[in-house]
């Protein structure tokens, strides 16, 4: 009898240490996700402190003009939810 209470005690033992190891790889995944998405975000007043810390050339105002025009003619804004874009 000892040694089936042993084998049993020993399976719970390895699918419970199953259980956390994937549970802690959800974990590390999500804050994987959570971390690249935060990177790939852009921050304006980032953008424009940067190029107003950068000295500018003509040609260098004339390429901010022309982005921001196309900026402003995309202006959509990207909505996701759980990774997914979400369409109104």
């Amino acid at each position: 009898m000892r040694l089936v209470e042993n084998l049993r005690k020993a399976e719970r033992k390895g699918a419970t240490a199953i259980r956390r190891g994937m549970e802690r790889a959800r974990e590390e995944w999500s804050d994987v996700e959570r971390r690249l998405r935060q990177r790939m975000r852009i921050y304006p007043q980032k953008r424009q402190a940067m190029a107003a810390a950068a000295p500018r050339s003509g040609t260098q105002m004339e390429l901010d003009e022309t982005d921001q025009a196309a900026s402003n003619a995309a202006g959509k804004l990207i909505i996701s939810i759980d990774g997914r874009d979400v369409n109104d």
